[in-house]
C-alpha cells in the first residue's frame, strides 16, 4: 500500500523521497568512465578486423598470381618470367603489376618472389603476424618463417 505525501512540482512523490534537479557529478562521471571503457573495446575490436581484412586482401592478390604464373608457364614452359631482378613480381608483365600493387596496398611492402624454370615461391608479410606463401607445389597458406622466399622454391 502507498502512501502519498505532497505534490511537488508536478511530481508525486513518495514517503522520504526528495525531489532533486538533475544527476550529481558523481553519476555523471561513472557513465563517462562507462562510456569510454566500451569505446575503447570497441576500438580495439575495429582495429583488429580492420587487419584481418587486409590480409584477406593480400591473399585474395597472391591468389591471382598463382593464375597469372600458370599462363606464363603455359606460354614459355619456364616460370622464370614470373619474377623480376629485384625478387619480386615482374613489373613487364600488366597483370602482375596490378597484382603487386594489390599487395602493396594491403601489406605496404611488395611481395617476394623466386621462380626457377619449374617452380616458384611468392610470399608477403600479414598484418596479423607471420607471412602468406604460395608456390608450384599448390601450396597456399600461413607460414612462420620468412626465409623460403627467395632462398627456395617452394613454402614450407
Amino acid at each position: 500500500m502507498l502512501f502519498f505525501l505532497k505534490k511537488s512540482r508536478g511530481f508525486i512523490l513518495f514517503k522520504d523521497q526528495k525531489f532533486s534537479d538533475g544527476f550529481t557529478l558523481v553519476e555523471l562521471l561513472v557513465v563517462i568512465a562507462i562510456i569510454g571503457l566500451l569505446a575503447s573495446v570497441a576500438s580495439v575490436i575495429a582495429m583488429e578486423a580492420r587487419k584481418r581484412g587486409r590480409d584477406t586482401g593480400i591473399q585474395a592478390s597472391l591468389a591471382q598470381a598463382r593464375f597469372e604464373a600458370a599462363l606464363i608457364h603455359n606460354s614459355d614452359k619456364s616460370y622464370v618470367a614470373l619474377c623480376d631482378a629485384s625478387d619480386t613480381l615482374n613489373d613487364a608483365n600488366d597483370n602482375l603489376r596490378i597484382i603487386e600493387d594489390g599487395v602493396r596496398k594491403y601489406a605496404g611492402v611488395d611481395p617476394i618472389c623466386y621462380a626457377a624454370k619449374d617452380t616458384y615461391c611468392v610470399q608477403s608479410p600479414l598484418n596479423i603476424g607471420g607471412y602468406y606463401c604460395l608456390d608450384s607445389t599448390g601450396f597456399a597458406g600461413k607460414i612462420t618463417d620468412s626465409t623460403y622466399c627467395p632462398a627456395n622454391t617452394r613454402c614450407p
